[in-house]
């Protein structure tokens, strides 16, 4: 009996440090994920900023927030912003700001997202532009002190948002003279104060948005292709436009943003001359392109404004733009058209910044498109299987030579 006893003490002590069974992963995992995407490293190499994505509270969307990682390792990722919407953080050209995008909510759904600066010596974020549909993909100007962005507010919505702000102020001050006089402001404490001055701007803020005028849900379709998951229906009535601020240094310096580029078309793919002189982006003058073989035009406009230069036209859908360091050659990517085909693999191209260049493929693994490219060379690896495209420009054509003898061959239908 005390074998039998002995014996199944130890079986039950076995079953005890046996490893956990391992199993299938379920739909309900996601919910534990954990993504990071669009790193950026810092101008002098020395950290990573990135966004670090996962699933909210309530399970029915993503909270994301900007974190940043010291290049050399051996350090855990550091929080940087606490916001829920947080996305596209840009380093200033000196490394002294990040530059980001964020999203507050209301009515427990996120908002237009609006630009806003992080001091990296220290110190709180703040936000600095407040248009009705908001600002995205912000660019630094090479001297860090003007910020390049799109948005899809137009001369109606910045009227409306106009007439709202002077109605909440006429709001606020009837409110302030029709207040109980039984407690006098001198009595008040500082909190107190503070506490009805919020109070009064948030009734007027609730009253004036109850009396603004009503936005019809109705909505007409008259092109075939009229809504994007994740972007909702789309609003041909808005073309994403360039607009231009400067760069404020801190919470007190007030700067309004300058629309630069106007017209029923959507622009795109902003990046700016070496000397920021210029601005370029890509744009389509096609009321519903989908009907065509895919193809990008390339513009040019001053930084201070005026008429739009088309510099190119290039039968291809271009994506991650990248000037060369001497702002005299353009790289990025796209699929060839022709033939047709249901999938193409997107590959490496490259063209001169002159009017009507012809855009060349660069070829994986080849040292003779190294030739094709000029001292400031350059090299970038399409990683395929749907992972992200890494790219960087290399000084050294030794150093860039070594890179594509490192990188293993793939072919266009790998």
């Amino acid at each position: 009996m005390r074998t039998f006893f002995t014996s199944f003490v130890i079986f039950l002590a076995a079953i005890a440090v046996l490893p956990a069974q391992k199993r299938s992963i379920t739909e309900k995992d996601l919910w534990d994920f954990v993504w990071i995407g669009d790193p950026q490293v810092s101008p002098d190499g020395s950290r990573v900023a990135f966004v670090r994505v996962t699933v909210n509270e309530k399970k029915e969307g993503y909270n994301t927030s900007i974190w940043w990682v010291p290049t050399s390792g051996g350090e855990e990722p550091h929080q940087l912003t606490k916001g829920d919407h947080d996305s596209t953080p840009r380093w200033a050209p000196d490394g002294k700001f990040l530059l980001f995008a964020r999203a507050t909510e209301k009515d427990g759904k996120p908002e237009p997202p609006q630009l806003s600066i992080l001091p990296m010596a220290g110190g709180d974020s703040f936000s600095f532009t407040d248009l009705p549909k908001g600002a995205s993909n912000p660019v630094w100007s090479p001297d860090g002190k003007t910020i390049a962005f799109t948005s899809e507010t137009n001369a109606e919505d910045l009227a409306k948002q106009e007439k709202k702000k002077k109605k909440e102020e006429e709001l606020k001050k009837a409110v302030s003279a029709t207040s109980p006089s039984s407690s006098p402001e001198a009595s008040k404490s500082p909190a107190e104060k503070n506490a009805a001055t919020k109070t009064a701007s948030d009734e007027a803020a609730k009253k004036a948005e109850a009396e603004s005028e009503h936005e019809s849900d109705v909505r007409v379709i008259t092109r075939a292709v009229y809504r994007e998951d994740n972007e909702g229906y789309a609003d041909p009535k808005r073309p994403a436009h360039i607009w231009t601020i400067q760069a404020p240094r801190n919470a007190d310096e007030k700067v309004q943003p300058k629309q630069l580029t106007f017209g029923r078309f959507d622009e795109g793919n902003v990046f700016w001359s070496k000397d920021g002189a210029q601005i370029y982006f890509v744009s389509l003058h096609v009321d519903e392109p989908y009907y065509q073989q895919p193809k990008s035009e390339l513009y040019a406009i001053s930084a201070s404004g005026g008429a739009a230069t088309k510099l190119n036209v290039i039968d291809m859908d271009l994506g991650q733009l990248s000037l060369s360091p001497d702002g005299k050659q353009l790289a990025f990517v796209a699929s060839v058209t022709q033939p047709v085909n249901s999938y193409t693999q997107p590959d490496l191209w490259i063209v001169d910044l002159n009017p009507n260049a012809k855009p060349a493929e660069i070829k994986p693994c080849s040292e003779f498109a190294l030739r094709k490219i000029r001292p400031s060379s350059f090299i970038r690896f399409p990683r395929r299987h749907g992972s992200t495209i890494c790219l960087c420009w290399i000084d050294n054509p030794e150093m860039a030579r070594q890179a594509f003898r490192s990188h293993p061959t793939r072919s266009r239908n790998s």
